[in-house]
């Protein structure tokens, strides 16, 4: 077999990978480019070209080996030929193939062009939390009650709060916000690897074609959100980060987002739970329209 080259992902990069996603059914958060390009000291991700389809590599926390998201592409044949490729690549490396990253379509696509071949892990923790846009910018319905409870007050106390866009000109007071939230947070030990994301992202903001908006609350900046199209009708929210002292800041800076994200955008990705039980709680909360689940598929050993 001739040798798979896998390149780190590089901002050089954002054309060549967002012609596969942008236009790909696929919604999950793993796949914004912007989280590919941010995530990727982290998890050593690189991508190649495989069968005219894309490859994502990266190491997993707590494995000896590379992993792979599931491939991208149109052609059921590129697909099996890629995947096949893949399970060359991973013997003659010694570890078992891993795809990740891996939703209810993608695992009909594989059990329709590999019946039986894989065996596949569930991780609750690994979910998206997906929403409508439009739901999201109105808060509308009884379930989301106490969301414009919580904007109501935030009014009430701070009428003269403004909706900004983010630029290099403020940039730095949300870094600072961000900063100062994860200080203060114990709740997942990932703070360090976070800020260093955060800081990546934002160092690439006119490259990587972000799209934020900040609260602010008598001269100060208290809240922020950053993100990126995942797909063509999915948009993704990278960061999101308020000061917890200023009650329902984080209902306001959520709305006023969705508020201002293209309307051509069905769909919100929130991304992950984490497994951590007050994000769980804060995402379901804002009744998602899908709970997106991301398997993991292992190659049976006698496939």
């Amino acid at each position: 077999m001739e040798s798979i080259v896998f390149k780190p992902v590089s901002l050089e990069d954002k054309e060549i990978i967002q012609s596969f996603t942008l236009k790909g059914s696929s919604q999950i958060c793993d796949l914004a480019f912007a989280n590919l390009y941010g995530w990727s000291e982290r998890y050593g991700t690189s991508w190649a070209i495989l069968h005219d389809t894309l490859v994502i590599s990266f190491q997993p926390l707590g494995r000896s080996h590379p992993a792979f998201l599931m491939p991208i592409c149109d052609s059921p044949q590129s697909f099996t030929q890629c995947l096949e490729a893949l399970k060359i690549l991973a013997n003659e490396g010694g570890y078992p193939l891993v795809l990740m990253g891996v939703g209810p379509m993608c695992r009909q696509k594989l059990d329709a062009l590999a019946p039986n071949a894989f065996h596949y892990i569930s991780d609750e923790g690994s979910r998206d939390y997906i929403y409508l846009r439009e739901k999201m910018s109105t808060l509308s319905g009884k379930s989301l009650q106490s969301k414009r409870n919580h904007i109501n007050k935030f009014e009430r106390l701070y009428p003269d709060y403004s909706y900004e866009p983010i630029t290099r000109n403020n940039l730095e007071e949300c870094l600072a916000i961000a900063e100062a939230w994860l200080e203060q947070s114990d709740d997942h030990g990932g703070e360090q690897e976070e800020k260093r994301m955060i800081r990546r992202i934002t160092q690439a903001f006119e490259p990587l074609g972000l799209l934020g908006g900040a609260i602010r609350v008598n001269g100060r900046i208290i809240a922020f959100s950053l993100g990126s199209p995942i797909n063509e009708n999915t948009f993704g929210v990278h960061v999101e980060k308020a000061l917890v002292e200023y009650e329902g800041a984080f209902a306001m800076i959520n709305r006023e987002f969705a508020r201002h994200i293209p309307e051509q955008y069905t769909y919100i990705n929130r991304e992950e739970d984490l497994g951590l039980e007050g994000l769980r709680k804060s995402k379901l909360s804002y009744k998602p329209e899908i709970i997106f689940p991301k398997d993991v598929a292992l190659l049976r050993y006698d496939s």
